[in-house]
């Protein structure tokens, strides 16, 4: 299959743009415009070049404000509003495959360089997290705005219709190896004291099937102290602890059916009229039956068959 060609006027003009804005010396109108539809691939390439460029040349800058500023500016000038729920699906959408294929392109670039040192890596991998960090209030899950920048990294990749994750664990290059200690320690320190919490990056990585299958190929290759090593027991741990609120669950939902039957069972019938003798024909009048009017009778039937079989299947 021929691989498609990068149009080298719009790769250029995207790589003076990150250039400038990794500088700070960005001109923010020109900015705004651009980054309202990063849809195109040479956005991605433009970025990756532009960081693992930068990470020869020492630390980058913090990046997640200005980027958050240039984001939800380039939000107004398209929509009139930064609001979450006002914004088109499609921008929301265009940022999170952006984040996904800088960092595919990243770790595809740096095992292409055996040569590439550990901390060069370290360099460009944390930028590309901060920027998720800014970018994350302008993806697709609303309660990410509330989270971090490694969790929304996490989020976009395992929701990407390219599973990159399940390429990179099979050579297990330094690359991938060092974005997942990387990923790791801010896990851990990012997860400390919410770590039950329902929004807590450490529980998306517990249950995100696409991360633990990348978590299970890798964990082999660090040592048990090690970042990843202890997240990977951590997410296990917590993968197997006992279910507090299940029980809570199943009452509620016994208790949901129970009242749905009892308010069925509870319609007050209106009495039959007594049956008038009309000549030699009997004829008896009954008042139709009050329909139920509940907020549970109102309630779409396929949930009410889905509490049922939850119940079911749980044993309970």
């Amino acid at each position: 299959m021929e691989r498609r060609r990068y149009n080298v006027y719009r790769l250029a003009l995207y790589h003076d743009l990150f250039e400038a804005v990794l500088e700070g010396t960005h001109n923010e109108g020109v900015a705004v415009n651009l980054l309202i539809d990063i849809r195109w691939m040479e956005v991605a390439r433009a970025l990756t070049n532009t960081l693992h460029k930068a990470s020869l040349r020492g630390p980058i800058r913090p990046l997640a404000a200005d980027i958050c500023h240039l984001f939800s500016k380039a939000a107004v000038s398209a929509f009139g509003t930064s609001a979450h729920a006002e914004i088109p699906s499609w921008f929301l959408q265009n940022n999170e495959c952006f984040l996904c294929s800088c960092l595919h392109k990243l770790l595809v670039t740096f095992t292409q360089q055996m040569t590439t040192a550990p901390l060069q890596m370290q360099i460009a991998f944390t930028a590309l997290i901060d920027i998720a960090d800014g970018l994350k209030p302008f993806l697709g899950l609303p309660h990410l705005a509330l989270s971090t920048g490694a969790h929304a990294l996490m989020t976009a990749a395992a929701n990407s219709r390219y599973d990159f994750l399940n390429i990179m664990h099979t050579n297990a290059s330094a690359a991938t190896l060092c974005f997942a200690e990387l990923l790791a320690e801010h896990i851990l320190e990012e997860s400390k004291g919410d770590e039950r919490e329902a929004d807590s990056p450490l529980l998306y990585f517990a249950r995100s099937k696409r991360w633990q299958v990348f978590a299970a190929a890798c964990v082999d290759c660090f040592s048990p102290n090690e970042s990843f090593a202890r997240l990977y027991r951590l997410a296990k741990a917590t993968q197997e602890a006992p279910k507090k609120d299940a029980s809570r669950l199943f009452c509620l939902a016994s208790a949901f059916l129970d009242a749905d039957a009892r308010e069925i069972a509870e319609v007050p019938t209106s009495p039959e009229p007594p049956k008038r003798a009309i000549g030699t024909v009997v004829k008896a009048y009954k008042t139709p039956s009050k329909v139920c009017r509940s907020a549970i009778r109102k309630r779409s039937a396929p949930f009410v068959k889905l509490v049922q079989r939850l119940l079911a299947t749980s044993g309970a």
